[in-house]
């Protein structure tokens, strides 16, 4: 330290202790070093603005001018010209984990705690001008980094004519011991390669040349070669990896692609190297969406659910990521990335403060305009089909099974091959669910592997009942291939499995087995059991708070003879029954209703009846056996899943009220006029619902956009205000009619965010999926009724015709005044924004067919509730028309049609 020359480097110290002044002055005064010191707050920010500050040593106590907080006010440090390169050390006189966790958070490279030894001093002091030196490197730094980037740039033409005849080799015949050394040769040059460029970086960054790259990338891809660089490490030391990325995650983004995965793979390489035989999950999330960006929250730690196996062994790895700046680390992996890191905009956190240890950090990319986004729509007809999730990592089941429910199927789990075999068997066994479709295994399970469920299939079930299978592993196809015998494999995915790469091999299984895959739910859509039964008066009663519900119930039970009853809570229900439970034959019982829910309500009438005298069935989405046994315990009959079933429904109150069903099938292949197919809303599916009634589902169609648009907004309003669980109960409710109407996708979307509200997890992402889907579900539905209504127009223009042109001149002068008075008062009802304007829109579209193409741009904003764009619309139409629909105009017309 004593050739260093004075006045360079600075030093400043603030602190209120004049002792802790004192005590730098001492060791530090005559080595060179340039001390300023500052014990008051009104002369620290003069002091920092004068030269150019090396080192700031900050008292965490220390009062600042402004009374703002620590991190605020180091902030308005780093924005200062003078400091835009200092190396700020935070000191404390008496230690805490918390708040030595503070002091990175603010942006410190360092925490020391009083006293300090003068040997501690003068070590700290060279590393932080060493750690600082990369904006200001001494000469004989600077050759050391020129050697350094001339011997790197020679490795890259000898490593890439290394990778060429690796490749070249790989093409001729290889024995199986050739083909291993030659895979480990290739993925060895591939991990040099990475050192060469974190080498390269480091030479960059200390020599003010880094240069980011601003390019289009699709993060499925860089995922995909993430995997491939991983592939031998985690092999190697035993760990499982998972990729949790959500499909609403952005996938066609901006930015440097090369160097983010090198962020990550340093990140994940050295985490595997301190948690060697432990899971290791690498999770994103879409977080804040701007205009033409979105933020990325980045986590890499070992679980994601709490029924997984505590670990602790990421427990200091962001610590050391902080650090890594300005202390020695024995890593350069991490220095790298913590540079990186900053240099892209992102941010190191500790949110594992209450959760779970391991590294979270966060980043700012923007969206490609262009997209390339593909879609991860599944077909209608394939989102009904069962998938079972076989894992002994409870992490890895919650991982998979959310990017498969969000395809839109129907999934269900396992820990073990027995259980599994269980569940496939039961799926054949048991009325009330259908089998399962696709069983995703993994291989490598303890006790019982892959393979003995194969077995078990193979010999134990008919061919006709095998479920497709797709094996997951960390270990290479052909030693899978090896070891399952007789069993038969339809797809493999490698951990690490991206999301797009899952729903690739999903689709391309499927598509290869048609047939079998199509079999039920085609022979289920096509061939249909027209299930009636003669109630004979009986008298129902139906409890349940959504209005759409009780619509369809009403309907399927009226219509074969039931007298129905409505009650909207559990509450209501009991007022009605305990009295007298004698007027009722049974109960349709909603199991989840604002302030009582139907499992209270039950146990309450369960009192003055029982289930002899008077059947209960719980109606609800929660279909597993747990769920089952507490509908059972609180005293109910049956279990009747939503979305609600008429032949089901039907067939379980035969069987409990000792009535004769009668079943004639059908097939819906042989109409004149096939249903197009739409992408959220099913009508062939949603028309069954309702006993095949068209008029009634597309009157609940309209009473749905109504209906859901205002539960939306009490969404957001109850968001806003921090009532997550009143939010979650209206997208329950969302979900529920959605399902009802076979609205599939957006009672995906509606369920996924009940789940997270209630769990207290980050509800943004899934809120703005909801929102896309809604807003697009509620178009659909709007060109739907539009579509119908215009049918219904030409079907009455050819009656009208056909019945004579004499007889529609006759009324064309009364037809014009009542058109106009309708106008008028359709236009009222916009002004007034009533929500009764749309029906108005649909009859408008009924009567009179030459408005339907004039007037379908405000038909589009009503259906949005959008009145004020669709009063413009409509005034645009009226001066189009040159139409005046003034009082002085429709004085005396009829509103009658």
């Amino acid at each position: 330290m004593t050739g260093l020359v004075k006045h360079e480097p600075l030093i400043v110290l603030v602190d209120e202790d004049l002792s802790h002044i004192d005590f730098y002055q001492q060791v530090l005064s005559e080595s060179g070093y340039w001390l300023r010191s500052v014990a008051t707050p009104a002369k620290l920010m003069t002091i920092l603005q004068q030269h150019p500050v090396n080192i700031l040593v900050i008292n965490m106590d220390f009062p600042f001018e402004g009374g703002g907080s620590l991190t605020a006010e180091i902030a308005k440090i780093k924005q200062l010209p003078s400091c835009r390169d200092t190396q700020i050390v935070m000191t404390s006189t008496q230690f805490s984990s918390e708040q030595k966790q503070l002091a990175y958070r603010s942006g410190g490279a360092d925490y020391m705690v009083y006293p300090i030894t003068p040997e501690e001093l003068f070590l700290k002091m060279g590393t932080h001008l060493t750690a600082g030196a990369r904006k200001n490197v001494s000469s004989a730094l600077s050759r050391s980094f020129n050697v350094l980037s001339e011997s790197n740039m020679a490795l890259y033409p000898m490593m890439a004519a290394a990778l060429s005849c690796a490749q070249m080799l790989n093409q001729t015949s290889l024995s199986n011991k050739q083909a291993l050394y030659l895979n480990s040769l290739t993925r060895s040059l591939k991990r040099t390669g990475v050192i060469c460029d974190n080498l390269r970086d480091f030479q960059e960054l200390s020599s003010h040349y880094l240069t980011l790259e601003n390019t289009p990338f699709d993060l499925d891809q860089l995922l995909e070669s993430l995997r491939e660089y991983l592939l031998s490490e985690a092999e190697s030391r035993e760990v499982e990896l998972l990729f949790n990325v959500p499909l609403d995650v952005p996938r066609s983004l901006v930015g440097d692609p090369d160097r983010l995965r090198r962020v990550l793979l340093n990140i994940i390489d050295e985490a595997m190297v301190v948690g060697e035989g432990s899971p290791l999950i690498l999770s994103i999330r879409s977080g804040q969406m701007k205009d033409h960006c979105a933020v990325l929250e980045f986590a890499i730690n070992q679980k994601v659910t709490d029924g997984d196996e505590s670990f602790d062994d990421l427990e200091e790895l962001t610590e050391r990521l902080v650090m890594s700046k300005s202390e020695v680390d024995e890593s350069i992996n991490l220095l790298i990335a913590s540079y990186l890191i900053e240099k892209m905009g992102g941010q190191v956190h500790y949110d594992y403060d209450d959760g779970e240890p391991g590294v979270y950090f966060n980043m700012e990319l923007q969206l490609a305009k262009a997209t390339s986004d593909k879609s991860f729509s599944v077909p209608v007809d394939l989102r009904e089909l069962r998938v079972l999730v076989v894992d002994d990592n409870p992490s890895s089941i919650a991982v998979h099974k959310a990017i498969v429910e969000s395809l839109g199927f129907k999934v269900d789990s396992a820990s073990d091959v027995d259980s599994a075999f269980t569940a496939i068997v039961e799926g054949h066994l048991d009325l009330e669910m259908e089998p399962f479709d696709l069983v995703l295994l993994d291989w490598h399970m303890p006790g019982k592997k892959g393979f003995h469920l194969l077995e078990k299939i193979k010999n134990d079930l008919e061919p006709e009942k095998h479920p497709l299978v797709i094996v997951i592993s960390a270990y290479e196809k052909r030693m899978i291939d090896k070891e399952r015998g007789q069993g038969k494999i339809d797809g493999y995915l490698h951990k690490p499995i991206s999301a797009s790469v899952m729903f690739d091999t999903i689709m391309g299984v499927m598509g290869q087995n048609l047939p079998k895959t199509h079999r039920r739910v085609m022979g289920n859509k096509q061939h249909g059991s027209a299930v009636t039964v003669n109630g004979g008066g009986r008298r129902i009663l139906v409890v349940d708070d959504m209005p759409i519900n009780q619509q369809i119930a009403r309907e399927v039970l009226m219509s074969n003879d039931f007298q129905v009853e409505l009650a909207a809570s559990g509450r209501e229900a009991i007022v009605k029954v305990c009295p007298a439970p004698e007027l009722y034959d049974a109960i349709l019982m909603d199991l989840e209703m604002p302030e009582m829910n139907g499992l209270e309500a039950t146990r309450i009438i369960r009192e003055t009846s029982d289930k002899e005298s008077l059947p209960i069935f719980a109606l609800t989405a929660h279909t597993m056996e747990r769920d089952r046994q507490r509908c059972s315990d609180a005293g109910m009959n049956e279990h009747i899943p939503k979305p609600l079933d008429a032949d089901n429904l039907l067939q379980k109150l035969a069987v409990c009220l000792g009535l004769a069903v009668t079943s004639q099938s059908y097939c819906e292949g042989d109409t004149d006029s096939p249903m197009e197919d739409h992408e959220y809303v099913d009508v062939e599916d949603g028309i069954k619902r309702v006993m095949g009634n068209e008029s009634l589902y597309f009157k609940l169609l309209s009473d749905f956009v109504h209906q859901a648009r205002a539960q939306e907004n009490k969404i957001y309003q109850q968001i806003d205000a921090g009532q997550l669980t009143e939010a979650s109960e209206n997208a329950h409710n969302i979900a529920g009619s959605a399902g009802n109407l076979s609205i599939v996708g957006l009672r995906r979307s509606a369920k996924q965010l009940q789940n997270t509200l209630l769990a207290l997890e980050d509800h943004q992402p899934p809120l703005d999926h909801f929102k896309r889907d809604m807003d697009n579900a509620i178009k659909e539905i709007g060109e739907i009724l539009l579509q119908r209504n215009q049918a219904s127009i030409s079907t009455e223009l050819l009656n009208a015709e056909s019945a004579g042109g004499e007889t529609i001149k006759k009324k064309e002068s009364n037809v014009d005044q009542a058109k106009l008075a309708r106008l008028k008062v359709f236009r009222s009802q916009m002004m007034s924004q009533d929500l009764i304007a749309i029906d108005t829109y649909y009859q408008l579209m009924i009567d009179y067919c030459d408005l339907a193409p004039k007037l379908k741009p405000v038909g589009d904003k009503l259906i949005e509730l959008d009145y004020v764009k669709a009063l413009a619309a409509f005034n645009a139409y009226l001066k189009e028309s040159k139409l005046d629909i003034s009082p002085a105009e429709v004085k005396g017309a009829s509103h009658e049609r």
